[in-house]
């Protein structure tokens, strides 16, 4: 938590910009508020739809996220609103506890974006900042391949024409394989020709906010040609007007089940929303506060929860959207709010004829921005061990869905931690010739022996389910060591922190050392680790312990 003085700005950082905000910021964030509600409008239908809710509900997200983020944020591009992820994690787990009944499922939609609103304001002051980060880049590369995949899964029986089915990846490709003698062929052809339009339109127009091109082309073409009465399947009626504000109404045995889901969904939506800030704050050359993002991501979640809206978070693709359009502040974000406003008082109807096939096919593209096979093929060269946990999240996510996949992601990549943490990397070391300092003759073969003495580094912190590790290897260098050693120097350089295991476990080494006729001697202690190790009576052992000695320090002294 900060200890920066309290000033309101502190909390509402838009009251430290709005004084220098100019007429041309104003110019320019039109353009780009409007360019990206272009974007948006069609894909929060798309997402709302994926997330086995209505599709008006995805408009509400952002009629309200963006003006609560410009209050709070601190990113002036981060366009906030509903990502593919959280959608398919809503439909894995809000959309199943609704018993089939739509108001339900909204409202219960509604209030895990109210826990995870919660979650996140009380986390900036629970030192949740920095809880996004023990999701592992590889982890995240795994999860969002392995997202992409499950999320086509999804939408393929609306491509195809065909009745959908719950279930994991493999479950649900194999029903629309066996499905395909029931295709609508209309309901494909529609499907597959907005795909390329899209694909068209990207390679044309890169970055550009077409998808509601197509939408429009869309509607168009259904309504002139009549595709609704031939069995392609329509949005259809989208309530007119705002969205009340009000609490959502569930039951109270509800709250435990959407605890777990929440605490998923705020690890997703933080994690991407202050990667996608941090890159675009580097991008033009300024700083975000990642404590001050907490709050603005839980008034974000807040507000849509109160407005009927589902959990939300900042994309990347609407982002660039947002940045390709010249935003300047978070301005542009109301623009939005404002133009999907006038949308639903005035304009709902008209998406009345939008054929579902097409919103499939703006979550297919969607979700295709998500794959990183060249990522991984990276990975799998530079760290055989994270490439494993990688695939963990991949295939987690096919086997079991989103949220479980994603936890038992993280569970590997924390087991692999521990497992790198339980076996320190010990080397010994040898003076090199030119510069006559130490360095590991592993990756310096040219160092030269210390005569009468062997010189050992480990690294990372000395803890009780390490230490015995690091001790054997300790003792099997000493046995291969040449004939002639009187000392061990232990070089304690990049080691941290040590706990009371660590003071009988040297002590314990000092006893063998010394029944073979050698002294140890500890080099380059940091204060605090000699200190600890004083507390913990390791002297009674070692003999006097004092920091800061060098390794020439600890040669040159005789045995004891």
């Amino acid at each position: 938590m900060s200890d920066r003085p309290f000033r309101p700005s502190t909390l509402i950082p838009a009251l430290s910009w709005i004084r220098t905000y100019t007429t041309k910021n104003v110019r320019l964030d039109l353009i780009a508020g409007l360019s990206l509600a272009a974007f948006v409008i069609p894909e929060s239908l798309a997402y709302a739809s994926l997330a086995q809710l209505p599709p008006v509900t995805g408009l509400y997200c952002y009629l309200v996220a963006g003006i609560a983020y410009m209050l709070f944020g601190t990113s002036r591009q981060l366009a906030v609103g509903p990502t593919s992820s959280l959608a398919i994690v809503i439909a894995g787990s809000v959309a199943t506890m609704g018993d089939n009944d739509p108001a339900r499922v909204v409202a219960l939609a509604s209030a895990l974006a109210l826990a995870v609103g919660l979650i996140s304001i009380v986390g900036r002051y629970v030192g949740l900042a920095n809880a996004a980060y023990f999701i592992s880049n590889p982890v995240l590369i795994g999860f969002k391949t392995g997202a992409a995949l499950y999320i086509a899964s999804t939408q393929l029986p609306k491509l195809f024409g065909i009745e959908g089915i719950t279930g994991n990846f493999f479950e649900r490709v194999w029903h629309v394989i066996a499905s395909l003698p029931e295709t609508h062929v209309v309901s494909l052809l529609v499907g597959l020709a907005a795909i390329g339009v899209f694909v068209a339109f990207e390679r044309v127009f890169p970055g550009r906010p077409t998808t509601l091109v197509v939408v429009v082309a869309a509607i168009t073409a259904t309504t002139l040609l009549g595709l609704g009465a031939v069995g392609v399947k329509l949005v259809g009626d989208l309530p007119t007007g705002l969205p009340g504000i009000a609490f959502p109404v569930i039951h109270v045995s509800d709250v435990s089940a959407l605890i777990p889901v929440a605490l998923a969904c705020f690890l997703l939506a933080y994690g991407e929303a202050i990667s996608v800030a941090r890159s675009f704050a580097q991008k033009h050359g300024y700083e975000i506060d990642p404590e001050q993002e907490l709050t603005a991501l839980g008034a974000a979640n807040l507000a849509t929860g109160m407005a009927h809206g589902f959990p939300v978070a900042g994309g990347m693709s609407q982002t660039a959207v947002n940045d390709m359009g010249g935003a300047t502040s978070s301005v542009s974000l109301v623009v939005t709010s404002g133009a999907i406003a006038l949308t639903l008082m005035f304009l709902a109807r008209f998406f009345h004829n939008l054929p579902e096939p097409v919103l499939g096919a703006i979550v297919l593209m969607a979700a295709s921005h998500l794959v990183r096979v060249e990522e991984m093929r990276q990975l799998r060269f530079a760290s055989r061990a994270e490439f494993r946990v990688s695939l963990i999240a991949l295939f987690g996510v096919l086997l079991f869905g989103l949220l479980d996949g994603l936890l038992l992601a993280a569970a590997g990549s924390l087991i692999m931690l521990i497992a790198f943490a339980a076996r320190p990397i010990v080397v010994v070391l040898g003076r090199e010739p030119v510069t006559g300092r130490f360095a590991a003759r592993v990756r310096h073969p040219q160092a030269d022996d210390t005569p009468g003495a062997l010189v050992v580094r480990s690294a990372g912190a000395w803890l009780y389910f390490n230490v015995d590790h690091t001790r054997r290897q300790i003792m099997e260098m000493v046995d291969k060591a040449p004939p002639g050693i009187k000392k061990l120097v232990l070089d304690f350089s990049i080691v941290p922190s040590v706990d009371v295991t660590t003071a009988t476990t040297l002590g314990t080494l000092a006893r063998w050392l010394a029944s073979r006729g050698i002294s140890l001697e500890l080099a380059e202690l940091r204060d605090d680790v000699a200190a600890s190790l004083k507390a913990f009576g390791a002297e009674r052992d070692l003999g006097a312990i004092a920091p800061h000695r060098t390794i020439d320090d600890c040669l040159a002294e005789r045995g004891k």
